[in-house]
């Protein structure tokens, strides 16, 4: 699969788990709904077994609405692959999900016909982490009061050159 397949499969997951996205905890602001999930994401790194990852939106977590108690609301998502997998599939995905577990996410691992660990409540919405073709990691954030629009980068791109 090249790159930009597998990409815009990360991102439709990732707009699947945002769709249904749950409330996070009330007294939880946007930025700390933010850390939590950089957080969770670099653990899910560290317990992985894979190297040199290549994180979606330069590395920064990517800010989307949700429904916060019938309002607006904020959840943040991120994923990212590794160009360098990890040397025992199997043994890596239990890693993840004994990591997974530890924060309270709620974990079940599919072997066939590849580990992939699945993962929701607790720190996240939703996550999951594949071994095939490579190591990938997508996951959603809870839902906080907020509004996405003041999470984008507001650097203006400059117009392309004719």
């Amino acid at each position: 699969m090249n790159e930009k397949a597998w990409r815009a499969g990360v991102l439709i997951a990732a707009g699947f788990m945002m769709a249904g996205c749950s409330t996070g905890e009330a007294a939880m602001t946007p930025e700390q709904a933010r850390d939590q999930t950089m957080s969770v994401l670099n653990g899910t790194i560290s317990a992985s077994g894979a190297t040199d990852w290549i994180l979606d939106g330069d590395g920064s977590a990517i800010p989307q609405q949700c429904d916060a108690d019938g309002g607006g609301g904020v959840t943040f998502g991120h994923g990212g692959y590794a160009t360098t997998p990890g040397g025992n599939p199997a043994a890596d995905a239990q890693a993840v999900a004994e990591y997974w577990t530890s924060l309270g996410i709620e974990t079940r691992i599919v072997s066939d016909p590849t580990p992939t660990v699945f993962g929701r409540g607790g720190p996240v919405n939703a996550i999951s982490f594949g071994t095939a073709p490579g190591y990938t990691i997508s996951l959603g954030g809870v839902c906080v009061p907020g509004d996405p629009f003041d999470y984008y980068d507001d650097t203006p791109t400059p117009a392309p050159s004719s």
